[in-house]
């Protein structure tokens, strides 16, 4: 006679090569986060913006981690590529298609919008006219097309052309596909293991020597590969542990614990926040970049393993997962939108500048979104389909 019993019910492994519901909400909650930055929590950043208000400086000093959203993403990337090589990896397909559905993914929609925003640097070299209402490029064109202008931001200390500035992430995130799928066919499962928190273990020291030796440490811990290599790696052990039953098991009977946990380092976050701690800051760029790894990779463990209550109900809203699906394009052009209404709205409204910022940055997101359901629907769904013809 079988026996039935609910705790073998609960402990039963998933099956990660399906979606999971949750982790599109997650990715909508870090790239909303990213949103708010840009359209308003960043304003106290922003040169000869004032705020007077003590609301309005309690309201933006709560929301200043928000540019922590890429690092919610670096963790979500590593957990989802890590877990994809990782269920791959007796394939012998598992290179070939890894990277051809890497490129229908980023390189379309990328090659447009970086394309587009460089094409008036680019006249501007062949043209004076041009040349005197377009700032140069403070990096070579190419260095976009190789994904490597984030070596390039961190020699020079700048970001370079605002509305492309933010594809530093998306150079960290190329430079881990081209360091992951070797290193996770290569090393077994225990060493990788060993390998990963070797990893993680070394990237805040990486940052420490920075800062004796870089002129411009801040922004060079910040948008370095190796720099940021313990969020990216601590999403793949996430993805290798998840796939351990012994783990899965310990992990279902113990959520209390992670529950704590997550609670901890929670208030690391609380304790940075009161700080005021920027993202360029030594605390940040030492310690602080891991503490909010390992928190958003604590809240990544709560959202696969919690397939009831609160924490689904709100992952797996569906406006919040709709934000997660268009996550990609929202991230590319949301600068730029901003930037291209908030120039006419400070020159019209010269007397506001603060609102002026502020309106440019919330149209900017209801503009963002719109053109982000369009490429979506018509020009990035089409490409994955086509993509995901190849199979492992």
């Amino acid at each position: 006679m079988a026996v039935h019993s609910p705790t073998l019910a609960r402990t039963t492994m998933p099956n990660w090569s399906a979606r999971v519901a949750s982790l599109d909400g997650l990715r909508g909650i870090a790239i909303l986060f990213v949103l708010l930055r840009h359209a308003i929590f960043g304003v106290s950043s922003v040169q000869g913006i004032e705020t007077h208000s003590r609301f309005a400086f309690i309201l933006l000093a709560a929301g200043q981690l928000t540019w922590s959203g890429v690092d919610l993403f670096f963790v979500l990337s590593g957990f989802l590529i890590g877990g994809i090589l990782l269920d791959a990896r007796p394939s012998p397909r598992y290179f070939q298609t890894f990277y051809i559905r890497r490129v229908y993914r980023i390189l379309p929609l990328y090659l447009v919008v970086v394309g587009l925003s460089l094409i008036p640097h680019l006249l501007a070299e062949f043209s004076p006219a041009r040349a005197a209402h377009t700032s140069p490029l403070p990096f070579p064109w190419w260095t976009y097309a190789l994904f490597i202008q984030n070596f390039w931001m961190a020699h020079l200390g700048l970001f370079g052309p605002s509305g492309i500035g933010i594809t530093w992430s998306l150079a960290i995130e190329e430079q881990f596909y081209l360091t992951i799928p070797l290193v996770i066919r290569k090393i077994r499962p225990r060493n990788l293991f060993i390998v990963l928190l070797t990893v993680i273990a070394c990237a805040p020291w990486l940052r420490v020597l920075l800062h004796s030796s870089l002129a411009y440490a801040g922004i060079a811990s910040y948008v370095l590969m190796p720099t940021r290599a313990d969020a990216l790696c601590i999403g793949v052990l996430a993805a290798l542990l998840v796939r351990n039953p012994v783990f899965w098991t310990w992990l279902q009977s113990h959520r209390q614990v992670l529950w704590s946990v997550t609670a901890f380092f929670f208030l690391g976050v609380v304790y940075l926040t009161w700080q005021g701690y920027d993202a360029l800051s030594f605390p940040m760029t030492t310690w602080g970049f891991s503490w909010l790894a390992v928190f958003y990779a604590c809240v990544l463990l709560i959202a696969v393993s919690t397939t009831s209550g609160l924490v689904p109900r709100v992952l797996q809203n569906s406006y919040l997962m709709r934000l997660g699906t268009l996550a990609y394009c929202s991230y590319l052009v949301h600068v730029a939108i901003m930037n291209a209404l908030r120039h006419p709205l400070k020159a019209y409204f010269p007397q506001f500048p603060v609102g002026a910022w502020l309106a440019g940055g919330i149209l900017g997101i209801v503009l963002t979104l719109a053109v982000a359901t369009l490429s979506y629907d018509y020009f990035e769904k089409p490409l994955l389909r086509r993509g995901h013809q190849y199979s492992y």
